[in-house]
């Protein structure tokens, strides 16, 4: 008999937090790291599946993500550079601060979320690209039925 069951790093995370970064920012949010970033983009890449407790009706999971974001400054490294990607994590920072538990029409999908650990760096083999990693974590509560 086959199983029943919900994609959720897919449906619960990574698809709601590109949802929250495409409604903030005017920035593409990218899930290949081999795709044309352009100018500047985002890029979400999961990292880990941690079981936490089990709970009568299922089980409590956190979930981490990498957000990234690049921007190429055409080797242009400069104070306002710097200014430009710390503005980029503070202001994520704040906006995954305000969706720590995010629900879609009445839904939870997920809470707890926290921006774990920032990450500034440029890129070794073209540094024209400054770079800010982002861990994000998120706990959801998966019921099985």
């Amino acid at each position: 008999m086959a199983i029943t069951f919900e994609n959720v790093i897919f449906d619960k995370v990574i698809d709601n937090l590109h949802t929250i970064l495409a409604n903030e920012f005017s920035i593409p949010v990218l899930y290949d790291v081999l795709a044309d970033r352009g100018n500047q983009s985002f890029l979400i890449t999961p990292v880990s599946d941690e079981y936490v407790e089990e709970i009568n009706i299922g089980q409590v999971r956190n979930y981490t993500v990498n957000v990234n974001y690049q921007i190429d400054y055409s080797g242009n490294y400069s104070k306002n550079s710097i200014k430009q990607v710390a503005l980029i994590a503070e202001r994520f920072k704040r906006l995954m601060y305000n969706n720590r538990n995010y629900s879609v029409s009445g839904t939870r999908q997920f809470y707890n979320a926290a921006v774990e650990n920032i990450e500034y760096g440029r890129d070794e083999d073209r540094p024209e690209l400054l770079n800010v990693n982002m861990s994000t974590t998120m706990s959801v509560m998966e019921i099985v039925s």
